[in-house]
């Protein structure tokens, strides 16, 4: 049977149980979401929006950023030694490093692609806003925001605390306590978690495995204070660390399918110098908030700053040569935002924003041999400085009876600037001389307004139908990897799309279904898109494109103790006006292609099962189609479908004792494929997603 058949069937049961099952006693709780920044329920807002619950997060064992991303149709991601996130056929900007979707956690944003994380010890619940967020959210989040609220702080202490142990010595261990230092006034919350294993890869240079082992650790410290019924304060500071050794990759020449490959193809590699990547990451996050009779007053200031230090192996001779980034960059924010409190009828909100950011890159670039040169050093360093100044509002105008329309936008304008210093020296034949050399720098700003407006219909208290136009934005930037050419042959100019959506969502069958569904159009303009010329990978606009989908979700609890949940993403994208330089140097048109990264279809069906005596059962299933992973379309990984299963016991004092396996069938896929001109003897870089995983955990909630 072909992979989409198998979807189609996975998607049918999917829906005959949606439509045939029990009617039971159990109702589905009432959901709110801040997608507007105010509170509001979910059927209120004329948009696609994905809620995971913290019991969602639980049951499906979603720990990471990673694991949100596989519950949301038409969103997947591609990762390196960064995250690359693609969501409706917009990717990765990689020379500005921001993902076009946006982590907010305790106010802090996150687009940057090192350090795309977040810890979900602390987590009541995840929003995901689906399409273009810039009226209200900005620049970066031309694809949607992963909006993670922490619990609210309580009175009584408690928390939880929890331990697994899996394949390849897999250890992820996980905290949070918190509760009040003085009863409704001080409150303090200590969460993270940390997660290693030992790795299975082993290096045929010297005999050395598991040199693909990772730790990480993410840390996070919470501090409320409430002196008057009126303003609250709340103080955020996290910690990020993550070291990861080689990645499971193997190098494919361009005569040979990348599909003839799997991941066993990974476990032996020969280098003679190490690949590794270090990220770590601390942010601080400062929110206060005012209630005035009338409006609330909030201000939301931010500082997290990221460091990258990696070195890798690009050759396959032993020469000690590697290629190197070294990364810093500081960022700080600054929002101030008046709204009303209201959660029905007449609602607004309105703010300033100010952001500043400084990124240093004092080596990005690479070694290898270069003929009578003998060993060469390529590096090109560079600092860059961006500064964001934006004001935004939303209103919400009820009429009629049934009718709410949207009207929102945000003005912004955005200044950068880079000092590049590219530089070839010497190894070893002559030390120290440098033998071509190049210097530009180079300022620019772009204005935008980013509109926004929706049409709601409730059909009824619990159901609505909705149809928005909104807009959404990616910065341009530079080529922060220049050897020639001064501003006007190394700037790219900013992304810019329009979505057209329309939905319905909201409650039905007595309250024990939950069901969204909504068909997008989207055109795109001034892609950012990054191509090798020769061994130099730049950046350019591709002129036009367009994608266009239908996504479905749902989730029914036929009787209390069965949940069944179903997400469903089909998508077609194509350039419309582009032609994209090959390695070479030629242009060759790309018009009708397909846009690289973008699978043909997502889909996810769960069911869980918990009986009364705290024994519980979950089966997992996701699948994804096919994807091109170059805008020539010339490198296509084949459609995969994952299976995972967990079982475990709940007690009534709190212990959770659980077993699960991960990948059941030990599934070969393909998660980034790389063209690239720097190894001689592959033309393509391939990278799978994790084999089986068998583990057990317990987590104790106090």
């Amino acid at each position: 049977m072909s992979q989409k058949k198998v979807v189609f069937a996975m998607v049918s049961v999917a829906v005959a149980s949606l439509l045939y099952g029990t009617e039971g006693d159990y109702k589905l709780e009432e959901v709110t979401v801040s997608a507007n920044k105010i509170e509001e329920k979910i059927q209120d807002v004329p948009q696609s929006i994905s809620v995971l619950s913290e019991n969602n997060l639980e049951d499906r064992e979603i720990k990471t950023v990673e694991g949100i991303i596989d519950e949301i149709p038409n969103m997947s991601f591609s990762p390196l030694y960064f995250q690359s996130v693609n969501f409706r056929g917009i990717n990765q900007s990689m020379f500005t490093s921001n993902n076009p979707v946006t982590i907010y956690i305790d106010g802090v944003p996150q687009s940057n692609s090192y350090a795309y994380a977040a810890s979900l010890a602390n987590v009541d619940h995840v929003e995901v806003l689906r399409g273009p967020q810039g009226s209200l959210y900005g620049k970066d989040s031309i694809g949607g925001i992963i909006n993670i609220i922490t619990k609210a702080p309580q009175n009584e202490w408690g928390g939880t605390i929890g331990m697994e142990y899996g394949t390849d010595k897999y250890t992820y261990t996980t905290m949070s306590v918190g509760g009040a230092v003085v009863d409704d006034v001080l409150f303090v919350n200590v969460n993270g978690d940390y997660a290693s294993d030992d790795g299975y890869i082993t290096n045929l240079y010297d005999g050395e495995k598991g040199i693909d082992e990772t730790s990480k650790h993410n840390v996070g410290v919470n501090v409320t204070w409430k002196p008057t019924d009126r303003f609250s304060a709340q103080l955020s500071l996290t910690d990020y660390y993550n070291r990861a050794g080689a990645m499971d990759i193997v190098g494919v020449p361009s005569s040979e399918n990348i599909n003839a490959y799997g991941r066993s193809d990974t476990k032996y590699q020969d280098w003679d110098a190490g690949n590794k990547i270090v990220t770590k990451s601390n942010s601080q996050a400062l929110n206060l908030k005012y209630a005035f009779d009338a409006m609330d007053l909030t201000s939301t200031t931010t500082h997290k700053k990221v460091e990258a230090n990696g070195a890798f192996d690009l050759d396959t001779t032993y020469n000690g040569l590697r290629a190197f980034v070294d990364r810093e960059s500081d960022t700080y924010t600054q929002e101030l935002k008046l709204s009303s409190p209201n959660k029905e009828g007449f609602r607004w909100v309105a703010g300033l924003y100010y952001e500043k950011e400084d990124i240093d890159y004092p080596k990005y670039g690479r070694q290898y041999s270069y003929g009578s040169y003998g060993s060469i050093d390529i590096n090109d360093a560079s600092t860059q400085k961006a500064e964001t100044y934006a004001a935004f509002g939303q209103v919400v105008v009820p009429f009629e009876s049934n009718f709410e329309w949207t009207l929102g936008g945000r003005v912004q304008r955005i200044e950068k600037e880079i000092d590049s210093d590219y530089a070839m020296t010497s190894i070893d034949l002559y030390p120290g001389m440098v033998f071509d050399s190049h210097h530009y720098d180079a300022k620019n700003s772009w204005t935008a307004f980013l509109p926004k407006t929706a049409l709601l219909y409730k059909i009824n208290d619990n159901l609505s139908a909705y149809a928005s136009i909104s807009t959404g934005y990616l910065p341009g930037g530079f080529n922060n990897y220049a050897t020639s050419g001064a501003k006007e042959t190394n700037m790219f100019e900013p992304q810019k799309s329009t979505n057209y959506e329309v939905g319905v969502k909201g409650d039905m069958l007595d309250g024990t279904l939950f069901l969204g569904a909504n068909a997008f159009y989207m055109d795109i303009k001034d892609i950012h898109v990054y191509t090798y010329v020769g061994t130099i990978m730049t950046a350019s606009n591709a002129d036009k494109a367009h994608s266009q989908g239908i996504e479905l979700e749902a989730l029914y609890k036929p009787i209390r103790s069965i949940e069944i949940n179903g997400a469903v993403g089909l998508i077609q994208t194509e350039y419309d006006d582009y032609k994209v330089y090959t390695s070479s140097g030629t242009l060759i048109p790309a018009e009708g292609n397909k846009i690289e990264r973008t699978p043909s279809y997502t889909a996810k069906v769960g069911i869980g099962y918990t009986h009364p005596s705290g024994l519980y059962g979950r089966v997992d299933v996701r699948a994804q189609g096919e994807t091109y992973y170059n805008p020539e379309n010339t490198l296509k990984a084949d459609a995969y479908i994952v299976g995972d299963v967990k079982a475990g016991y709940r007690m009534k004092s709190g212990l959770d004792l659980y077993a699960y396996v991960q990948n059941v069938t030990d599934e070969d896929y393909i998660i980034n494929a790389q063209a690239q001109t720097l190894m001689p003897s592959y033309d393509t870089l391939v990278m799978f997603g994790e084999g089986r995983r068998v583990g057990v955990g317990f987590k104790y909630t106090f």
